[in-house]
């Protein structure tokens, strides 16, 4: 008798937990957008931006340098302080920091350490990088909390942001 019940408690057990996920239906959930590594990885100089999510500042010499949440670097010519002039801009996809030391500015893109050489603010150049120097800097899930989201799955790219859409039954919370 003692083994019967064993068995149908274990059967029990077992099989709450194969239930399935309850059906939630087509709700407001984050989808990750996709690039390829290497459209994640190329900088590039462009022409002067107009600054929207501005964030960390930087002077060296006559130029400040100015991150843009996530998309790179702006250039501004202030020798004449009270007449700024913008310079340029560099395209870094999911750039945050920046730190200057000799002519070398030094960021990440998504979890790289990336060093540019700024002997020549209009043509500069990337001196090195380190793969995965910050895996903490990586987007696997949404920044919000209390939210649904569809998984990311790493083999379609790096996830460079999430963008809010109507999903059937997202995959994941947080």
């Amino acid at each position: 008798m003692k083994y019967i019940s064993t068995v149908v408690v274990c059967a029990l057990i077992l099989g709450a937990c194969t239930k399935k996920k309850p059906s939630i239906g087509i709700v407001d959930a984050y989808a990750p957008i996709y690039a390829s590594v290497s459209a994640s990885e190329t900088i590039a100089q462009m022409p002067p931006q107009t600054i929207v999510e501005g964030g960390k500042i930087a002077k060296l010499g006559r130029y400040i340098f100015q991150v843009e949440n996530n998309k790179g670097i702006h250039i501004t010519d202030v020798n004449n302080p009270s007449l700024p002039v913008r310079k340029g801009f560099i395209s870094i996809p999911m750039c945050q920091e920046l730190t200057l030391k000799g002519n070398f500015l030094y960021t990440n893109n998504l979890s790289d350490l990336v060093v540019i050489n700024l002997t020549d603010v209009n043509a500069i150049t990337v001196s090195s990088r380190i793969k995965n120097a910050f895996p903490e800097i990586s987007l696997p899930s949404p920044s919000q909390t209390n939210i649904y989201f569809e998984c990311a799955d790493l083999s379609k790219g790096a996830v460079i942001g999430w963008e809010l859409k109507k999903i059937d039954n997202p995959t994941c919370k947080k």
